[in-house]
């Protein structure tokens, strides 16, 4: 009697095991409760589990590289609207009907155009400054007492990863954006440039004028000191004085001299309002002739901004297309995973059919074992 009580308790945990099994199954939707139900089709479906969480997060990555790639592209094109309103301004300032207060009043409204500008190069998003290279928490531009504006990010990009294991470049930098190439020289040709042009060679690094203004000086991204040198530049005396330097003859060798557009700026305000670099008057020939200069200039930077927005649109639609592979991995990763993992639920109805019968048919039993005694045993 004591066995078969063991036995039939024993029986009826297992119903409980199974019964707790199909309910879950039915609950949720999922085949397996536990990783020890089968350990193959387990191992399988954290497999799939860990792609999908992967290119989730690289989907919500390339989601929010794309938002920023908006925001820059749509900022760039504000930026370059902003130097078509004052070139128009200087070819009115270049006109021999232009008054002296009308070339203060042209004076005035490219000085806050200059300030529209240093807004829009400093464009942030989501905490991130669009225009700053590789550190995109450091504000890009920032104007000094003087009101020259100088750039404190690097000419670096940032690499955001599209795949497991693959990266690309976002966007672009300040150097690209606020500064133009105002002379080019590959190897053995002349590179002319001034004290507050940016100097860069063909891999991105920047080289810089030596204390005696005779020397250009090899950087590195971090900003170390290299070995690499030019020797034997040459300057020409002349304020603001313009330097000369041969690139090297090496393979490969190219120098671009890239001058700011802010600088530009505070030039033909200059030449606006009559002045030089120092405040002090300059001859009506000499404003004029910084007009005509500044209106060649500004057209410069304005290419030299459509270049950097081509470079963009490029990388943008790296995403853009980054962006429909990893959707449409992601999808076919959910549906695997689905089709791992979900449980058979006409199967799981039929067996809980089953086991309601087992289970009556055992209670049944149960019942009945229950009142067997010595006497209806006799009868």
């Amino acid at each position: 009697m004591i066995t078969q009580t063991e036995q039939t308790l024993y029986r009826l945990s297992m119903l409980d095991a199974a019964q707790e099994k199909i309910s879950y199954q039915m609950s949720t939707g999922k085949k397996l409760q536990n990783g020890s139900d089968d350990s193959e089709l387990y191992a399988r479906q954290l497999y799939v589990d860990d792609k999908i969480r992967m290119y989730e997060g690289l989907e919500t990555q390339i989601q929010k590289t794309n938002a920023q790639n908006n925001v820059a592209d749509s900022t760039i094109g504000e930026i370059k609207s902003i130097l078509e309103f004052v070139k128009s301004e200087m070819i009115k300032a270049n006109t021999s009907t232009t008054t002296d207060e009308g070339l203060k009043a042209i004076a005035v409204n490219v000085e806050g155009m200059k300030q529209n500008l240093l807004d829009l190069a400093n464009t942030q998003i989501e905490g991130e400054y669009l225009f700053a290279g590789s550190d995109s928490s450091i504000r890009p531009f920032s104007e000094d007492s003087s009101g020259k504006v100088n750039y404190d990010g690097d000419n670096q990009l940032r690499k955001v990863a599209v795949e497991d294991g693959s990266y690309r470049q976002r966007g672009v930098n300040g150097y690209d954006v606020m500064y133009y190439p105002t002379s080019t020289a590959y190897k053995g040709e002349e590179l002319t440039f001034t004290a507050d042009s940016k100097i860069f060679d063909e891999q991105g690094m920047q080289w810089k004028l030596n204390g005696s203004n005779d020397t250009l000086e090899q950087y590195d991204f971090d900003g170390n000191l290299t070995v690499n040198q030019i020797t034997g530049v040459v300057g020409d005396g002349n304020s603001p004085e313009t330097f000369t330097a041969i690139a090297p003859v090496d393979d490969g060798t190219k120098l671009i001299a890239k001058t700011s557009i802010f600088d530009v700026i505070d030039t033909v305000v200059n030449s606006l309002n009559k002045v030089d670099s120092n405040g002090n008057p300059i001859s009506e020939e000499d404003a004029k002739a910084g007009i005509s200069k500044g209106v060649d200039d500004i057209g410069d930077a304005y290419d030299g901004v459509n270049v950097a927005h081509a470079d963009l649109g490029g990388r943008n639609r790296v995403f853009e297309v980054s962006l429909e592979r990893v959707s449409s991995k992601l999808t076919q990763f959910n549906v695997l995973s689905t089709e791992i993992g979900a449980a058979d639920l006409s199967k799981v109805a039929i067996e809980a059919k089953a086991l309601e019968l087992t289970y009556t048919a055992l209670y049944s039993t149960i019942n009945r074992t229950s009142q067997l005694s010595l006497v209806n045993f006799i009868r």
